[in-house]
């Protein structure tokens, strides 16, 4: 037993104190700002060329959808080439494919075109580049992880308050296509970003895992063994169920099917799901909300650093919180959506400036909020070693939500002509989360009391 902890110290001792891990960091920062830095800044960038192609909101949204089922799949994609390739070849695959995504967004001449070119393409290479960051700094940080997390998103949040001061100095001195140019320079750095990903860990399989591999295998043989004597196509019959069954087994495995048994989860992702969306939406088409507002580009691009400030302070704000309480992060989840649900509703009723700055800060506070405890609800809830799989469905669960729904936001601007409609539209995804969950507390809680009929006499 003392060994045993000796060895854990020892590791912690050694993967903490590794510089590299440090260096890691900065290669991970790189890779989201080069990445996904731009992306609140869609509606600076792309305003005017949806009015000079005469495309419509249907197309900005549908593309926001794509990625977020990408990122789903770019993930999903990633575990399977790390079972026989290493998680840096992996990620140079997606810097390969998202950098070829952003330079592919140069030649596009309607809207209609960014589902493939960033849907699609940036989509998944950003999938694939994410594991990637957050697996290899949890090799080299295991005391520190959550104080090293924190310190990079933050970072990240500081320097994305100024990234749409940035595109608007570009956009009036280069123009469009320029700019889009200069993004496209900018995500040729998650190529370097990638190549800080080094580890000493080569990816075997767990003793468990071969030993189920082996057992059912030997089961096969044996089966097979006792089926010698039949006619050579009952043995072709029998290799082809034990290929579809390993190939239904493997499917299986890289899902993680198993952890849709548990309504809860299922519950916490469907409630989730609709909440990430709306707050990816949201802040993606609240310049043009501001635009039809009649603010000028200023006033636009002082909301959006707004916005990204307060989201740094919101993360810096959590962590002092959590290290004076105990945080129950699925509580602060939910009342983070309540407080979400009710700003946005004033933020529909006001028009002068400040107090539109005013209810975005509060925005951007509840979304950091909301970004922090996201995964935390999902890793309180599953095993550990169910994590990674868990939260892939998650990711995929938020994909279809993206998916289905982004298309019908664009269809309420663009039948209506205004985008107040599409923005309360938004704010009701927010009522899954506050109902499920609610609805939820409420039967547990009914079992909890029928279960124990004595407390109360």
């Amino acid at each position: 037993m003392n060994t045993k902890i000796d060895k854990k110290k020892s590791v912690r001792c050694v993967s903490d104190k590794d510089k590299w891990g440090y260096v890691v960091c900065f290669g991970t920062i790189i890779t989201f700002i080069a990445g996904i830095g731009h992306v609140n800044s869609f509606g600076l960038i792309y305003k005017d060329f949806i009015i000079e192609t005469n495309s419509n909101a249907k197309s900005l949204t549908t593309a926001h959808g794509v990625f977020s089922m990408m990122l789903a799949i770019g993930g999903l994609t990633l575990n399977v080439i790390s079972k026989k390739y290493s998680l840096k070849l992996g990620g140079f695959i997606g810097a390969f494919l998202m950098t070829t995504g952003s330079f592919l967004t140069l030649i596009i001449t309607s809207a209609n075109q960014l589902p493939f070119t960033f849907g699609l393409l940036q989509g998944i290479g950003f999938g694939m580049m994410v594991p990637v960051c957050y697996s290899t700094i949890n090799h080299y940080f295991v005391k520190k992880r959550t104080q090293v997390m924190s310190l990079i998103k933050a970072t990240q949040g500081l320097i994305l308050i100024w990234y749409p001061q940035l595109i608007k100095v570009i956009l009036s001195n280069y123009g469009f296509r320029a700019t889009l140019l200069i993004i496209s320079g900018i995500s040729l750095h998650t190529f370097p970003g990638m190549f800080t990903m080094v580890t000493d860990i080569k990816k075997t399989r767990t003793a468990n895992e071969i030993e189920v591999k082996k057992e059912r295998d030997e089961n096969v043989d044996l089966l097979h063994d006792h089926k010698m004597s039949n006619v050579s196509h009952e043995d072709k019959t029998l290799d082809n169920k034990k290929s579809i069954t390993t190939l239904g087994n493997n499917f299986l495995e890289i899902l993680n099917v198993k952890t849709l048994k548990d309504p809860v989860f299922c519950n916490i992702c469907i409630g989730q799901s609709f909440v990430n969306f709306s707050d990816l939406i949201f802040f993606i088409l609240q310049p043009m909300l501001l635009y039809q507002y009649e603010f000028d580009t200023n006033e636009v691009a002082a909301c959006i650093s707004i916005s990204a400030g307060a989201d740094v302070a919101g993360r810096f704000g959590l962590a002092l919180l959590s290290s004076i309480i105990n945080v129950n992060t699925r509580l602060l989840f939910f009342l983070a959506t309540f407080l979400t649900l009710t700003a946005r509703i004033v933020i529909l009723h006001v028009r002068q400036f400040v107090w539109v700055a005013v209810v975005t800060s509060l925005l951007g506070v509840l979304r950091a909020w909301l970004h922090v405890t996201s995964p935390l609800v999902i890793s309180n809830h599953v095993p550990h070693k169910d994590f990674t799989g868990a939260y892939a469905l998650f990711m995929l669960a938020t994909g279809l939500v993206n998916i289905v729904f982004s298309p019908f936001i664009g269809m309420l601007k663009d039948v209506y002509q205004n985008y107040i409609p599409a923005f309360y539209a938004l704010t009701l995804c927010c009522l899954p989360c506050l109902l499920l969950w609610s609805l939820e507390y409420c039967i547990y809680r009914n079992k909890e009391h029928n279960s124990n009929p004595n407390d109360n006499a």
